[in-house]
């Protein structure tokens, strides 16, 4: 590495009070990147850290034929730079990373873009946030007119929210109708579950879902909740809630529940232009994130791996 002032540090080495303390403090603080957030879901990550813990980089990675490679573990979309004040300095951290691993994929926050990306591609993927301080009258006014009808659809099957299901049941209902597309193992959802029962998830999230007259779970939703921020970690629709507009029913009771305060709405983003449409009906705001892709491999390696 060519700064001194930036250092590397296995995770299980790292200061986590200071760690967690600059996360918290950073101008986009992330419950990913909570030093129990991310040892409950990376079986290894390291700490690229700036001076006194000025600025940190948390890389989860694995290892495949001698190669380190880095990766985004499920159910942690975005990690990147955290810092109190972020600038051009800062970000040649995000180099380092790229110079130290000869493989992987980086997510992180748009502009943290280092001017320098040499042999790596970098592309924009969509997110959308949507402010919560105003109220959940001045957040529905700016509903779209299909979301309005399909909220109307779901009143007319007299759809219930649900308030006290156990996370499992959500988690469940989510892998069987989603864990082949998303390639998610039973080990990953597994794995998430043990999170969210641990002490330091306590009071840290959401489980809502939605009965249909019959009381059949027809929809339902994880939602994270931290410092400044309330994350659609997960959320499910089955064929029958997608005919009763559960979905837009989950997300809209969601919203109205935590409305009128200082946190953001984050709806994780999509590249599919269905789930893309569905999340702007709530008028969000776009707000995207980087896809940078790493292949320093030697060739003919790297052609293999494209």
């Amino acid at each position: 590495m060519q700064d001194s002032n930036w250092q590397i540090i296995p995770a299980s080495a790292i200061n986590e009070v200071k760690w967690n303390h600059c996360i918290n403090q950073s101008i986009q603080p992330s419950i990913y990147a909570q030093s129990f957030y991310l040892n409950a879901l990376c079986a290894n990550w390291l700490a690229f850290v700036y001076k006194d813990y000025e600025a940190v980089i948390p890389v989860p990675f694995k290892k495949k034929w001698s190669i380190q490679y880095c990766y985004q573990p499920p159910f942690i979309q975005q990690l990147g730079l955290f810092a109190a004040n972020i600038n051009d300095n800062l970000l040649k951290g995000i180099n380092y990373v790229i110079k130290h691993f000869t493989y992987g994929d980086l997510y992180i926050p748009y502009p943290q873009l280092p001017k320098a990306l040499e042999k790596n591609k970098a592309i924009l993927k969509d997110n959308f946030k949507l402010h919560l301080h105003n109220g959940y009258a001045f957040i529905q006014q700016n509903y779209s007119g299909d979301l309005i009808r399909n909220l109307e659809k779901a009143q007319k099957h007299n759809l219930v929210l649900v308030e006290d299901l156990h996370p499992q049941l959500v988690l469940e209902a989510f892998y069987r109708l989603y864990g082949n597309t998303m390639n998610l193992s039973r080990q990953h959802t597994n794995t998430f579950l043990k999170l969210l029962l641990k002490t330091e998830m306590q009071n840290k999230f959401l489980v809502l879902g939605v009965h249909n007259t019959n009381q059949r779970l027809i929809s339902g939703g994880i939602f994270l909740m931290h410092e400044s921020r309330v994350y659609n970690i997960i959320h499910f629709v089955n064929e029958e809630g997608r005919k009763q507009s559960a979905g837009h029913f989950l997300i809209d009771q969601c919203i109205r529940k935590i409305a009128g305060n200082s946190k953001i709405f984050d709806f994780e983003g999509s590249s599919l232009p269905g789930v893309q449409s569905f999340y702007k009906n709530f008028h969000p705001k776009h707000c995207p994130y980087w896809h940078i892709h790493i292949n320093q491999l030697p060739i003919p390696l790297r052609w293999l791996k494209q």
